[in-house]
């Protein structure tokens, strides 16, 4: 599993540039995937990048203006 070291709340929050409160909030309301062993909350690579796939927000298409002359 080297290379795959899971990571604990407060480096998956320094990660995303969050609060350790609002980390254990995503993971209370389960928006970020994670494995719970013992007492402990544990994110893999792949957890991360799944929950920042999922907050991604589209651009929106260019808009074309018409000129009305």
């Amino acid at each position: 599993m080297e290379g795959n070291v899971l990571k604990s709340v407060f480096e998956t929050a320094k990660i995303l540039g969050i609060s350790e409160v609002t980390m254990r909030r995503l993971i209370k309301s389960k928006q970020i995937s994670y494995r719970k062993i013992g007492d402990r909350y544990l994110f893999a690579q792949n957890d991360i990048d799944s929950y920042i796939e999922s907050v991604k927000v589209q651009a929106a298409p260019p808009r074309i203006e018409v000129n009305h002359a």
